[in-house]
């Protein structure tokens, strides 16, 4: 075995502390009641290169604290179990259930988000950074609604399958508005080419789904596939490679695998083990979010007042985009309002699409710390504000009169997303 270089173990070092740390922040704010995920944000922004973190460095002469590949690499892998965990909760049948009111909850947020973000910004900036920062505000960080779900015990409720299924959806509907604004800016202005590049990643992420939800259930009925626990990742690791051929976000596939093995004979052992991996590696991803934060960014007062206008529409366009689906889907009101809170919080979407505007020179560093202290107010927001309103969602009935689902008794019961 070849021996690992030290910059190697330094990326190991700095997961394992990122890990260590979330563990001991967790048993602290779960007596007081605070969000998890607003603790991780924080603590990755105390405790990264542009704080504490780099102090350490600059005193030890190391690099231990600074965000490179490695660490990046294992935050995704973060996402993709989280993602993975959420879609086993409710599985193909919550989807389902969830209908229409999610694709309307989905889109009425990512397109009134997206519209008044490009109305307001394309007076300050060219028409393609403008386009890039809009669609970074559509979508809702999948990631913090299924840890949201998760701290609040609401995922088997109506509400709660609506919010996390919509979600999911979310992530599709802003990967085809970052498709289509790339080919805008690639010189495509046909319609018809627009369009068909819209109809071809939606048909591909439904065809893709269904596929999945038909084979991997009678895959598991063979009994000596059935006997092997690891069996059920190995779904989710060829899911993610062939959404990742498509040219889809691993969190896409990373949901299908979910939703799929939930409908297996598999699905309660297979929600026990990823429920271990979620408690022990759920957290990276938004420690690193807020590692990544350059602190002293806060001292450009024009980056300040404008990430903060961005915020207020990000918040605004969800809120105003989404009750009303919401709404006519779910009672009470306060349920409804709700899912609408829990789809403020911006998160990993909204990074990638600044990354590519950054790395393909549309968008400044500016611009790209607008994008990034948007994604952390509007988590911290969200994830501070929705625990105010989940209890409704215990609460919360279709509106047909079906009362409220409640989450299996006993052992075997799937963990609450």
């Amino acid at each position: 075995m070849a021996l690992l270089a030290p910059s190697d173990y330094y990326v190991l070092l700095e997961i394992f502390l990122f890990l260590a740390v979330a563990q001991l922040i967790h048993s602290a704010v779960r007596k007081i009641g605070f969000p998890e995920i607003v603790a991780d944000l924080l603590a990755g922004m105390v405790i990264g290169s542009y704080a504490i973190g780099g102090v350490f460095d600059q005193a030890t002469g190391t690099h231990l604290f600074e965000i490179n590949a490695g660490v990046l690499l294992f935050a995704d892998f973060s996402v993709v179990i989280l993602l993975f965990s959420a879609g086993l909760g409710g599985g193909f049948t919550s989807l389902r259930r969830a209908g229409w009111p999610a694709v309307g909850v989905a889109i009425g947020g990512d397109l009134l988000s997206f519209g008044i973000s490009f109305l307001v910004f394309s007076r300050f900036y060219p028409l393609d950074a403008a386009l890039f920062i809009a669609v970074a505000t559509a979508a809702t960080s999948a990631v913090a609604a299924a840890s949201l779900l998760k701290s609040t015990k609401v995922g088997h409720t109506p509400g709660g399958e609506l919010f996390m299924n919509a979600s999911a959806i979310d992530d599709v509907v802003a990967l085809v508005m970052l498709s289509v604004v790339l080919a805008i800016l690639s010189g495509t202005t046909d319609p018809l080419r627009l369009t068909g590049s819209v109809v071809t990643s939606v048909v591909a992420w439904i065809v893709l789904l269904l596929v999945a939800v038909v084979l991997v259930p009678r895959v598991f009925r063979l009994k000596p596939l059935r006997e092997i626990e690891t069996a059920p990742f190995t779904i989710l690791f060829i899911l993610i490679a062939v959404v990742l051929a498509l040219g889809f976000s691993p969190v896409i596939g990373a949901f299908i695998a979910g939703l799929a093995v939930a409908e297996s004979l598999v699905a309660d052992r297979t929600r026990e083990i990823t429920a271990v991996l979620v408690a022990v590696f759920g957290s990276l991803f938004f420690i690193v979010v807020g590692a990544e934060f350059e602190i002293d960014q806060l001292l450009d007062p024009t980056l300040v007042v404008l990430a903060v206008v961005l915020t207020g529409l990000a918040i605004a366009g969800k809120l105003v985009g989404v009750f009303p689906f919401a709404r006519r889907r779910l009672d009470p009101p306060r349920a409804a309002w709700a899912v609408a809170i829990g789809m403020v919080p911006r998160g990993e979407i909204g990074l990638i699409v600044g990354a590519i505007g950054y790395t393909t020179g549309v968008l400044t560093q500016q611009m790209l710390g607008e994008i990034v202290v948007m994604a952390i107010l509007t988590t911290l927001i969200g994830s501070i504000a929705f625990p105010r309103f989940a209890d409704a969602l215990h609460d919360s009935r279709i509106r047909n009169g079906r009362p409220a689902a409640r989450p299996p008794q006993g052992p075997s019961a799937a963990p609450e997303m």
